[in-house]
């Protein structure tokens, strides 16, 4: 296979379903369509199903390359809601390994950061005009102050955005050795976080964006 497009919600990938009507060809342990040369495999929400669905799709399938999109909360104040992102640096924020001489946010023995792939991120943003963040990853939903105070401050970087799962897709990249990026777009702020019905109009604007920027992108690449 060519490309794999990871999501962590079904809702964030389903307008390019409908738009792709790509073939569903596994439900369980995680629903993976095929269009092409083209996967799209829904992982479910946190570090662990991100970091096992990348290892089961790359087993099973040897993908060239990998693309995670969705939705993220933002902690800083240079960003809005419905912001389109491209990631530059992905820390685990809840890896906390100083006390054997790692840096907060390094899982012992791995790097202290991950970057997306620079060839793969350049290409799709030739046509977009995204802003290069870093992000941040846990199975703590980031979504106050003092959970940015306790989990991002510590990290010694700059961090604009935070979601469950963009470590784990990384990290499971980096021992396969597969170049991967992300591109997300932010539902809220701390500043001013989203109630039930506000996410879900921002959920439905951006999954439709989402589909979008990938068509698009695939459609120059030829991977439909």
């Amino acid at each position: 296979m060519k490309i794999c497009l990871l999501f962590a919600m079904t809702d964030e990938a389903q307008p390019l379903i409908d738009q792709l009507m790509p073939e569903l060809v596994e439900e369980l342990p995680y629903k993976i369509y095929r269009k092409g040369d083209t996967l799209i495999a829904i992982s479910g929400v946190g570090i662990a199903n991100s970091s096992s669905c990348f290892t089961y799709v790359e087993t099973k399938y040897n993908c060239q390359y990998y693309i995670n999109s969705g939705l993220v909360g933002c902690v800083s104040e240079n960003l809005k809601s419905l912001d389109l992102v491209l990631i530059d640096k992905v820390y685990n924020s809840t890896a906390d390994a100083t006390g054997f001489g790692y840096d907060y946010g390094q899982v012992p023995k791995m790097p202290k950061s991950y970057s997306s792939d620079s060839t793969l991120k350049n290409d799709f943003n030739k046509t977009n005009n995204f802003k290069n963040v870093n992000i941040a990853s846990s199975d703590v939903f980031i979504n106050n102050l003092p959970k940015k105070l306790l989990f991002i401050l510590p990290i010694n970087d700059e961090i604009d955005v935070v979601d469950m799962e963009c470590a784990g897709f990384y990290q499971a990249a980096y021992i396969f050795k597969k170049p991967i990026m992300s591109f997300k777009i932010v539902s809220d702020t701390l500043s001013e976080p989203s109630n039930e019905t506000q996410f879900k109009t921002i959920l439905d604007f951006a999954s439709q964006e989402i589909a979008k920027k990938i068509i698009s992108f695939l459609e120059t690449k030829n991977y439909l």
